[in-house]
């Protein structure tokens, strides 16, 4: 089993403005809005599971479970091949979103990080959830995702980077700014690429240093999901377990 255990602490900050009346019916969300360059939100998890904003945010036990405890939030995966997230409550279209995250247990081949526009549709199904997700590895990887009504596909693969700080306990500040349908990714305040296949249907690929069948963009435009929510993911695979602080 593999066990993942990530420390986050999370800033949102609206890069654009976002006007209340955005809100589409569909989505039945009032969207946060302010001036261009506040600060909206701002989540240090101290105090206890239900202090201030700490409650906004969802925990759960289990086999996946997430929780406030200790000054951060900690996410568990007890199961292969398995992911889990906490979103908190406001929704958003346009931000620039902040997060410093680290593994603090389970193998390097982990995948932790951000997820952004997320929207479960009020229940407790998963198979209809919608979102893009913002991952890295302690071995040096990030990848770029995106699920529609349960389904993922993987818009870039994961990419070698040396800009992600290697091993177990080593923080990553990860950054998504989203404006409209563009969005664009850092790590550590390094804007990194993404390999995009230049067939819409095909897979994303690349190896040995190459972006396979494909070219890499300095951002991704994709208009799938407007708004929603913003939060910490980890995942793990089929050869072990994991778990997250």
């Amino acid at each position: 089993m593999r066990r993942i255990i990530l420390l986050i602490s999370l800033i949102v900050m609206l890069g654009a403005l976002v006007a209340l009346d955005r809100t589409a019916a569909d989505w039945g969300h009032y969207i946060v809005s302010g001036d261009a360059g506040a600060l909206l939100y701002a989540a240090a998890f101290d105090g206890d599971a239900d202090t201030g904003f700490n409650a906004d945010w969802q925990q759960y036990p289990g086999l996946l479970s997430a929780g406030v405890r200790a000054s951060a939030l900690h996410i568990e995966i007890d199961q292969l091949d398995a992911g889990v997230f906490s979103t908190s409550a406001p929704f958003y279209a346009d931000f620039d979103l902040r997060v410093r995250a680290r593994a603090v247990s389970g193998p390097l081949d982990n995948a932790y990080g951000v997820i952004f526009r997320a929207h479960d549709r009020d229940n407790e199904t998963f198979a209809d959830d919608s979102y893009y997700e913002f991952l890295i590895s302690s071995d040096g990887y990030y990848r770029v995702a995106q699920v529609v009504a349960g389904d993922l596909r993987v818009i870039s693969d994961w990419i070698e980077s040396d800009v992600i700080n290697l091993g177990l306990d080593a923080p990553n500040d990860l950054r998504v700014l989203a404006q409209g349908n563009t969005f664009t990714f850092y790590i550590n305040d390094q804007r990194v690429p993404l390999c995009i296949p230049d067939d819409p249907d095909a897979l994303s690929t690349f190896f040995n240093g190459e972006c396979i069948g494909g070219t890499l963009h300095t951002t991704l435009t994709d208009d799938a999901i407007p708004v929603g929510r913003v939060g910490a993911a980890a995942r793990s695979f089929l050869d072990e377990s994991a778990s997250a602080v």
